[in-house]
């Protein structure tokens, strides 16, 4: 059989090809675009989420941080909490903290070993062992550690010429950490050899008449009401017990440094935002004069009325003086022509030390830039606002091109086996007419 030379599925499958591409080609825009306007939606709340935060970073209390400056970082590692009082102070460091330290001496490690029992007692509580249960110091050494009932010691075994110490060691710093030792019920802890005594961190705050602090620990927390002290040293004295030079001096203040970062992170997530409504509704990035038409997305939400009228409205609240007749330029953050901010870290450092609370309550006293600005973009932000209703508008108008592009695909379906059945019929009509032909 010759028959036509046509191949029913190539034919019919050209055929819906040709008949399909344009709406194909129409879909494919109309579920691109909607699917990068989501996108920019997105990209836009992601960033007012990130500009919020920065809002409240400031808020919360980047504000309260306190700083502290310290004359001789080698004798103390100071930090202060945000309940610190504001102040300078004078500390001498009379003795750092220590642990008891005691050592036992024997004739090898093999002992011998005292008769009997003896007892370890430290701040009350008591382990007592029985010497008839350890043949060796090692063992002795490992059932004092491994013990549950060990009162707060550390044992370890020392070699020192042909004699071996047992040396113990108190967990804890601190005079009420002493350990004492009982030998068959006598005390026998003054008959060896002290090594470190137990005693308490002395520091005297102030020059005259000062007031003595103790601490079993050499770390002083809340000692003085939101700074934790970190004792590394204690000062140098005399033959006669004096000081030798002057005492370590401690300034506490607000951590001017911390509050412009925080500021600063502020005017980044600001700027950030301005760039990324700029960029999909001027079709350009703020401030950079030119149109980026190349870049992907620019331009996507031009025709958007709100996000332009919330980028206006963030600028003019910028403008606006706090109930202390403050503006920003006043605190060092200036207004570029394109709306983006600018800090000077030095004027603002500077505003903090002139206009002291002032600057705080530019920002976060009622009715402040803060409280304007969360007004701005509450409509925006909130759960049924905005920005979630266009969001949601795009995935109901992707759905809805999916469901055409399906439907689509579906009557092209019932085409093609259209097509397919006709080319098909061609091909046997021209087989049998053949085959009529070849009878004569």
């Amino acid at each position: 059989m010759i028959g036509s030379g046509i191949n029913p599925a190539d034919m019919a499958y050209m055929l819906v090809q040709a008949e399909r591409a344009s709406k194909d080609q129409l879909y494919s825009i109309q579920k691109k675009q909607y699917e990068a306007q989501l996108a920019a939606y997105k990209a836009i709340e992601s960033k007012l989420n990130s500009f919020s935060s920065s809002m409240k970073e400031i808020s919360d209390g980047a504000f309260s941080k306190k700083g502290v400056e310290i004359s001789d970082e080698s004798m103390a590692n100071i930090t202060a909490g945000s309940d610190a009082a504001t102040g300078d102070y004078a500390f001498y460091v009379k003795q750092m903290a220590s642990a008891h330290q005691l050592s036992w001496e024997f004739d090898s490690l093999d002992g011998p070993l005292p008769a009997g029992e003896i007892s370890l007692s430290v701040g009350g509580e008591t382990m007592t062992l029985n010497m008839a249960d350890y043949a060796d110091l090692n063992e002795l050494r490992d059932a004092i550690n491994n013990s549950d009932l060990n009162p707060g010691v550390q044992a370890s075994l020392v070699q020192s010429g042909d004699k071996v110490h047992l040396v113990l060691t108190g967990a804890e710093t601190g005079e009420g950490n002493a350990i004492s030792i009982a030998h068959n019920g006598t005390d026998i802890t003054g008959t060896m050899n002290e090594m470190a005594k137990a005693q308490d961190a002395i520091v005297l705050m102030g020059e005259t008449n000062p007031i003595e602090i103790r601490s079993a620990s050499n770390t002083l927390d809340n000692v003085i009401s939101g700074l934790t002290i970190e004792l590394k040293q204690a000062h140098q004295t005399d033959a006669s017990g004096n000081f030798i030079g002057g005492p370590l001096r401690v300034s506490v203040g607000q951590d001017k440094e911390a509050i412009t970062e925080s500021v600063q992170s502020f005017i980044d997530e600001y700027n950030a935002l301005i760039d990324e409504i700029g960029k999909y509704t001027f079709g350009k990035t703020t401030g950079t004069g030119d149109d980026d038409t190349s870049s992907d997305g620019v331009g996507l939400l031009s025709g958007d009325p709100a996000l332009r009228s919330l980028s206006q409205r963030l600028r003019s609240e910028l403008y606006a003086e706090s109930a202390d007749g403050l503006r920003l330029s006043d605190i060092g953050i200036e207004i570029g022509r394109d709306g983006k901010l600018k800090l000077n870290s030095s004027d603002f450092e500077n505003a903090l030390e002139t206009h002291g609370n002032k600057v705080q309550n530019l920002f976060s006293e009622p009715g402040g830039l803060f409280e304007r600005i969360d007004g701005a973009l509450t409509s925006f932000t909130e759960n049924d606002g905005y920005l979630k209703n266009r969001q949601t508008s795009m995935e109901q108008s992707i759905r809805r091109v999916e469901d055409r592009m399906e439907q689509h695909d579906m009557r092209m379906e019932q085409v093609y086996n259209r097509y397919l059945a006709q080319f098909v019929r061609v091909e046997q009509l021209t087989l049998q007419m053949q085959q009529s032909s070849g009878l004569f």
